[in-house]
């Protein structure tokens, strides 16, 4: 999937509902986030309204195995590079589409913690919404680095009923006595995504921005193959100023041909290019200030 050919801009609610698989009673979290953010914003999210410190990898994988994380993670994207997604230039609802959509979170690839997150509802987005918000959730997170789901689960059998003391007195020295397997407040988790979350404006130009590069690269490698076209035209002419027995008066004629028929050639070449990039523009905003924008150059552009 490219991010570029699925841009959506239209702002909306997204409620998804994030479950933590393989464990019994679930742990889940409901959430209201803003359809426009990106999918590292997602990550953010993720982390604190289960519980997770952020302290291990992490990566989303979507229904067709398509890798998003971190490019910033060097060393586990050597492996993995030509499956791979930079997760920040992605938004959320080129991903989650439509209501039932679903998308994989794995985090820590030792404990092996995965998750499912569930487009649940689209909803009209409200003037003034906060862009993260938890509407529910059921039990606590597990402890960080407690060995993943089985040893997570043989964990609570053990401080629920244990049946080896000594195992007992280390798992609550490790857990603290203020551990709670069935402990969740949406109200704490509120209030730290308020301060993550309270200045962040998803515009959803993430998407655009990547697509206007693409295009000036584009345009870019067109004047190379423009470039590399023209050296017919720049021997030929060369050779003629390099003729001993042409006057200079000629050659100066030449030299400004081989001038002017470069510039023209480039400019024709860069007209077009730029018709498409804003054809393009135009077939992908939902901005109506850029669309316009796009229009006036594109009137400009046919005039010449």
């Amino acid at each position: 999937m490219s991010s570029s050919s699925n841009i959506v801009h239209l702002r909306q609610n997204y409620q998804i509902k994030i479950v933590l698989n393989n464990i019994k009673p679930p742990i889940w979290r409901r959430l209201v986030v803003d359809s426009r953010m990106t999918m590292d914003a997602l990550h953010d999210a993720i982390q604190i309204c289960m519980g997770w410190d952020g302290s291990h990898l992490h990566q989303f994988i979507d229904r067709d195995g398509l890798i998003y994380n971190l490019q910033d993670d060097v060393d586990y994207m050597m492996d993995f590079a030509a499956n791979t997604v930079d997760e920040s230039l992605v938004l959320i609802n080129e991903v989650l589409k439509k209501e039932k959509d679903w998308i994989s979170y794995e985090y820590d690839f030792g404990d092996d913690w995965e998750h499912k997150i569930i487009l649940e509802k689209i909803l009209p987005h409200k003037k003034g919404q906060f862009p993260v918000v938890c509407v529910k959730g059921k039990r606590a997170c597990p402890p960080e680095d407690c060995g993943g789901p089985r040893r997570y689960q043989h964990m609570l059998e053990q401080l629920a009923i244990p049946d080896d003391q000594e195992e007992y007195d280390e798992l609550l020295e490790w857990v603290g006595d203020g551990f709670d397997a069935e402990h969740f407040s949406v109200k704490d988790v509120n209030l730290v995504l308020k301060e993550i979350f309270n200045s962040v404006v998803f515009n959803g130009k993430t998407g655009l921005d990547k697509e206007l590069q693409r295009i000036k690269n584009e345009q870019l490698s067109a004047e190379e193959r423009f470039l590399e076209g023209d050296m017919g035209l720049s021997l030929a002419t060369n050779e003629l100023l390099d003729d001993p027995e042409l006057s200079p008066e000629i050659k100066e004629l030449i030299g400004s041909m081989q001038e002017a028929a470069g510039v023209v050639g480039y400019m024709d070449e860069m007209i077009e290019q730029s018709i498409a990039a804003f054809e393009k523009i135009v077939s992908i905003s939902k901005d109506k200030k850029v669309t316009a924008i796009a229009k006036q150059m594109l009137n400009i552009l046919a005039a010449h």
